[in-house]
Formats: structure tokens, sequence, C-alpha cells
């Protein structure tokens, strides 16, 4: 079997079985199919990871196209999915090779706010309020709004506007989780990205919106949270995650607890640039304390302690959320606990 083939099947195995079955359909059909991956390996080498596909097929989706593909995306048809995307793929071939060596997967699941939410609150424990929240991979910044959104724990309770119009579930599975009606105060949101998406590009929210998974119901809430980031002032900075976030530290408001974020980002770092990172906040901490929150899978962060990384009942492995803080160069590190990829439950092992 081609090796291309058999990374289709790994993220049907891995990330779509059991949560998306749509794209679970679609994987394992792309991986039998010649004609699509002949067409992959005609892109860049980068753009080979098949999300990047599924994101340029969903695009050319989202611009109207007269296809039964759309009704299937949109929850209005149950035919198979499998051969209408490879129809999609051939037929649109131009435009999905120029996506393929043009665009980046750089979804902000909104999801994560949850963890972020209770990680903040757990910040604001230690070194007080106010906060500046710099977030690192920012995408279009949607994270740096939970503060704006209505996290809703269940029975641990819930954080944010009881009237805000993007609602976050999340199932507290173990642990007692800091839940605050509010989110600490947030003085400063700052994005850094390779890319950032302008949320006032209509064409840039649409591959935004792409990079969703249609069938698990993630799409309406982005669809919101891009709303509240266009009427939110934010600063995104164009740039590489290395070499800027000392600068951009250094120009947070002196007066607030500088906190920055990575979800899901670090992994995509080669092991020099993870390094690279980590020591970059470390000598920025010489001017003023720095509190890292990350989220990443097993390992990703090593300074965290981990071990026993949970799966849920559909396989899904869990990911790590940390808390690393810095101070006169010198870093400790702490478990926070575990969460699922999406934000959607949590396990939170950190002492009150």
């Amino acid at each position: 079997m081609r090796d291309l083939a058999e990374l289709w099947l790994y993220i049907a195995d891995t990330s779509c079985r059991g949560y998306s079955p749509l794209y679970d359909r679609i994987c394992r059909t792309v991986a039998e199919s010649d004609d699509v991956l002949d067409l992959v390996e005609e892109a860049p080498p980068r753009a080979h990871f098949p999300v990047l596909l599924l994101a340029a097929v969903h695009y050319v989706v989202l611009g109207g196209i007269d296809h039964p593909l759309a009704a299937v995306y949109a929850g209005k048809s149950d035919a198979d999915p499998g051969p209408l995307f490879t129809e999609v793929c051939l037929e649109h071939r131009d435009a999905v090779l120029e996506l393929l060596a043009t665009q980046q997967v750089n979804t902000n699941e909104v999801g994560r706010s949850a963890a972020i939410g209770a990680a903040l609150t757990s910040v604001a424990a230690r070194v007080g309020t106010p906060l500046a929240h710099l977030d690192v991979g920012c995408s279009a910044g949607l994270n740096l709004l939970c503060d704006r959104y209505r996290l809703d724990y269940g029975p641990a309770g819930a954080s944010g506007p009881a009237d805000a119009r993007v609602h976050v579930s999340c199932e507290v599975v173990a642990g007692s989780p800091p839940i605050a009606p509010t989110l600490p105060e947030v003085v400063a949101r700052v994005g850094l990205d390779r890319a950032p998406v302008d949320v006032h590009d209509p064409d840039q929210v649409r591959w935004q919106l792409a990079c969703v998974w249609p069938d698990t119901g993630r799409l309406p809430r982005t669809r919101l949270a891009l709303e509240e980031a266009q009427r939110t002032p934010m600063q995104l900075v164009r740039g590489d995650a290395v070499e800027a976030v000392g600068d951009l530290v250094a120009q947070l408001p002196a007066h607030a607890a500088a906190v920055v974020t990575t979800t899901w980002v670090v992994a995509y770092f080669s092991r020099e640039q993870r390094a690279g990172f980590r020591d970059a906040l470390a000598a920025a901490s010489h001017a003023r304390p720095i509190v890292w929150i990350s989220a990443e899978g097993q390992g990703v962060v090593d300074s965290i302690p981990s071990a026993g990384v949970p799966s849920d009942a559909k396989g899904v492995e869990w990911s790590v959320l940390g808390r690393v803080m810095f101070a006169g160069g010198d870093a400790d590190s702490e478990l926070l606990g575990y969460v699922h990829p999406h934000g959607s439950a949590l396990d939170w092992r950190a002492s009150p």
C-alpha cells in the first residue's frame, strides 16, 4: 500500500473514527483512490497531510458549488460522501491544487476555550489580576475571546456571560477545576501567528470555516465566534513564534500578569523550535514573570510531568494541559490536567 494511503487510514483510525463519521468514510475512500492520491502528490510535500485536502474541499463546497456533496456536508443528505468527495476533487482539480499550494490548516477550535478558561482562573489565583493574554499560533484569535463565551462545565459550574452567543460545553470527568462565574480581567489580547486570519476578509473567514469538520456540530459555533471577533479589538501580529514571542511579551502592559498560551501549536514545531521557544520565554522572564499555559499532545512540552494520558470511549487520546511559570530565567512546571483535543471534556489534576 502507498505510504500516503496509509496516512489517510491513520487519520481515519485515530482522529475520525467515532467522532466524525463523515470524514472517517472520506478518509477511507481516499486511501483507495489512486486518482485522489495522485492529485495530492502533485502538491508540495507539506500539503500531503490529509486535513489540508479535507479543508480545501470544504472550502470549495462553502463557495456554493452545485454538487450533492454540499447537501451531505449540510446534513441534508445521507448519500455516501466518499465517492462524492472524490468527484469534487477531480472536477475542481485546479482549484484544489491551488489551495493545497497556498493554504495551511489554522483552525481555532473555540471549544478549547473551556480548558484555557479554567487555566486562566488558576493562574489568577497564583499571580493576581489583571491578565495580559498572548496567544501563540492564534489563527483568527478566537480563543483570545474566551472570557466572552459561556463556558458550561455541567455540575461543576459555568463561567462567562449567561447571554453569550457562543456556548461551549465541557464535561468534567475528574477533579475540581477552578470554575468562577467570570474569568479574570483581561486588559490586553495579542495574537501571534505566521499567517493570522483577518476576520474582516470574507475569503479568509471562509477558509477558517472550511477547516472545521462539518458533522461535529462545531461549525455554527465557529461562525458566531468569528462574528464576536469582528466586534472585538485585538492585536494580531504576523511573525515567527520563537523570534517574536519575547518582544511581544515585553510590550504587554506592565501592570498586568503576562500569560502566554499555546494550544495544539507546539506539536508542529521542530525539536529545535520547541527548545528555542522555551528559551525565549525564559530569557524574557528576566524582565517580568511569565506564565505559559499549554495544551499539547503527550511529551510535546517535555517539562510538564505527565503519565498515563487517558483516552475517551471512542479511542481519542487526550492532551496534556500544563502550566510553566518563568521568573528570572528559571522555570517551574506543573500538570494541570488532561483535556480532549477539542475541549469537550476535562480531567483536572492540579491541587486547589
